[in-house]
């Protein structure tokens, strides 16, 4: 008839260890989910950039329509040298702001100011590049902003936006595409 007595008090080391692991695996996950928002934040940023870029160029094109039917706004590579005059400080015609305006795109897109070329404009797209393209079957006006958004050192030129059915591979680069349609008049 003796009745035991509990005489333990608090926890024991095991419910503690347990308690811990369980912590642990708790708290691995909500630095898994920061890791990865930040990651889908960074790429909505890059989007966010590309966009704009390519609406800049979008709106300079359709200031200077004239210039865009001579072809002088269709370019696929960046040209290092600035053109002359500098439209921004000197009256200029409209191929002369034309080539202006595909060298100071072209400077916005590797991320160097136009005005300092030996300073980088911070938050740039990484790795970009960009091309403004003339469909010669639909005269469709194309701009095209590629980047590596994962900075892995992607080099491939798929792009996803112009034909959405095919798959981006993994070593293609992010892009952006705005279509600007025909200008001048009705496609062909």
């Amino acid at each position: 008839m003796f009745g035991r007595v509990n005489t333990s008090r608090g926890f024991t080391l095991l419910e503690v260890m347990i308690s811990l692991v369980i912590l642990a695996i708790g708290v691995m996950g909500i630095i898994g989910l920061q890791t990865s928002t930040y990651k889908q934040l960074q790429t909505s940023q890059n989007y966010s950039k590309a966009a704009m870029l390519a609406s800049g160029m979008a709106d300079r094109m359709l200031a200077n329509q004239a210039q865009v039917l001579a072809g002088a706004y269709i370019h696929d590579s960046a040209s290092s040298t600035p053109p002359s005059p500098n439209c921004a400080s000197a009256a200029c015609d409209d191929a002369q702001l034309a080539a202006y305006d595909v060298w100071y795109w072209q400077t916005e897109l590797l991320g160097i100011d136009p005005d300092d070329a030996n300073r980088k404009i911070p938050g740039s797209l990484p790795a970009a590049s960009g091309e403004v393209l003339r469909d010669a079957t639909t005269g469709e006006y194309l701009i095209l902003v590629r980047w590596d958004d994962d900075l892995d050192g992607d080099v491939g030129e798929e792009c996803a936006a112009l034909d959405p059915d095919e798959v981006q591979g993994e070593d293609d680069l992010d892009c952006y595409a705005l279509n600007l349609g025909c200008l001048g008049g009705p496609c062909p």
